[in-house]
């Protein structure tokens, strides 16, 4: 299966930018909101999948590990993909050890 890595990490940064885009045009009451909001849950979504995806097929982690980074990106969303992006995810790829 194609390896996904990088499309894992563009999918969180855009979904990123659009939230940020999003929250600057309710802020600035423009009508364009409710499409770039739909947008970021969309691109959110896909990149939660694709950062599950990778913590499920990895090897270099235990299965403890995997439910705790599989909660913290559901349930934290953006909070939990910062922290799997900078923290976890090189242990993930099997590029750090513990």
């Amino acid at each position: 299966m194609k390896n996904l890595e990088h499309q894992t990490k563009q999918a969180f940064l855009f979904s990123l930018a659009f939230y940020i885009v999003a929250l600057l045009t309710r802020l600035l009451n423009l009508g364009v909101f409710p499409v770039l909001g739909s947008l970021s849950i969309l691109l959110s979504l896909l990149w939660v999948i694709l950062a599950l995806r990778e913590i499920m097929l990895s090897r270099t982690i235990s299965n403890g590990e995997r439910m705790l980074m599989a909660l913290a990106i559901v349930l934290l969303n953006i909070i939990g993909g910062i922290f799997y992006f900078f923290v976890w995810r090189p242990r993930v790829l099997g590029l750090t050890k513990k």
